[in-house]
């Protein structure tokens, strides 16, 4: 869930729970913990595993925390299967959906098919202290 103005944040919960109803223990990300603090968000595309990258404007002192998901298949049929960070090998098939982060950068490779994959992610940076 992400909310706008004053208030702004954002949470995820652990899957099947309500983010609006969820206990401090049931949530896997919560924005208003003063850990983290907000950094970029976008998009990256990618196809038959080429290497797309996010250059940050600076070199951060520790990894961010990154947030994302996958759209496998945003030529062809957008917003049909959606999938998390996996690899898979047999039965004739190879696919993986795959992300880098480090202090400078964000980068993002997916293999499935002939089929161009799409990763919307947002960046949260460590709080010095």
């Amino acid at each position: 869930m992400i909310q706008s103005g004053a208030g702004a944040a954002m949470s995820v919960s652990l899957p099947g729970v309500d983010v609006t109803t969820a206990n401090i223990d049931q949530m896997v990300f919560d924005s208003r913990w003063s850990g983290h603090q907000f950094f970029a968000s976008g998009i990256l595309d990618s196809s038959q595993d080429s290497v797309a990258t996010f250059f940050f404007p600076s070199t951060l002192d520790a990894v961010p925390f990154l947030a994302a998901y996958t759209d496998t298949n945003i030529t062809l049929a957008p917003g049909s299967q959606y999938l998390g960070f996996t690899n898979f090998r047999g039965n004739s098939s190879d696919y993986w959906v795959y992300a880098q982060v480090t202090t400078s950068s964000l980068q993002f490779r997916f293999k499935f098919g002939n089929q161009v994959g799409r990763l919307y992610y947002a960046l949260f940076r460590r709080i010095a202290g």
